[in-house]
């Protein structure tokens, strides 16, 4: 049986947020919807983003915008 191609979601996983422009932060992941397609992660800045995943990229994007933030989880990342 095949397993995910991606890390998959976790509460407490930490994660790589790209910015429009450039800039990166790292963040935690702090909350997880409709089965771990959509998640809320807590950067460095303190600021709370929602991520969904985009179904024509498989990428997680910054819900409500169409040219903002893409998160991933940082590989090997197991959470609390």
């Amino acid at each position: 049986m095949l397993g995910p191609t991606r890390p998959v979601p976790r509460l407490g996983a930490k994660a790589r947020i790209s910015h429009f422009g450039g800039d990166v932060e790292i963040g935690v992941v702090c909350g997880l919807r409709d089965a771990g397609r959509r998640v809320q992660v807590s950067c460095e800045s303190g600021e709370k983003l929602e991520f969904t995943l985009s179904p024509a990229t498989a990428k997680f994007v910054l819900v409500g915008s169409a040219h903002g933030a893409e998160m991933e989880l940082e590989a090997g990342a197991q959470g609390a």
